[in-house]
């Protein structure tokens, strides 16, 4: 073997050991400060970026309920596609200042929350009727009959 030939296959065995060695050291080393619990705080608080929705659906419209306590009628926007709605709500959630031990203490989550949901059949925009009662946000989408064709 040449030496060029040995340089070669040198650089082509070198990414990988430096892959391999990289990987021992993820699963040797502790990992950084603070990525475990960011990671954790993350998948916990996915539970907040989205909202419970529950769907009936009849011969002639989809009814659908979403469950937003806490948030007022102006804080809501849906838009209606075709076949789509997306609800989205805009959270302001402010908590008092605590004073514990000379120290105070004040919260405010502010961001919005927002869920897209898709439908088999098209909607009829035009007729699409909105109710929010008690934390409960009511949708009404009446959906669009085609015209059956017959076979011959």
């Amino acid at each position: 073997m040449t030496s060029s030939e040995k340089n070669n296959n040198q650089d082509r065995i070198e990414p990988f050991t430096h892959f391999i060695n990289k990987m021992d050291r993820l699963f040797s080393e502790r990992p950084p400060k603070g990525m475990l619990q960011s990671l954790d705080d993350f998948f916990s608080s996915t539970k907040e970026r989205s909202f419970p929705v529950d769907i009936h659906e009849t011969n002639s419209e989809y009814i659908l309920k979403a469950t937003l306590p806490g948030i007022a009628r102006s804080q809501i926007s849906i838009d209606v596609l075709t076949q789509a709605v997306t609800i989205t709500a805009k959270r302001d959630r402010r908590h008092k200042q605590l004073k514990t031990q000379g120290m105070f203490q004040k919260e405010v989550s502010v961001g919005n929350i927002t869920r897209t949901i898709s439908f088999p059949k098209p909607i009829d925009e035009a007729k699409v009727t909105a109710r929010h009662r008690d934390g409960i946000l009511t949708l009404h989408l009446p959906k669009i009959k085609g015209n059956r064709i017959e076979i011959n």
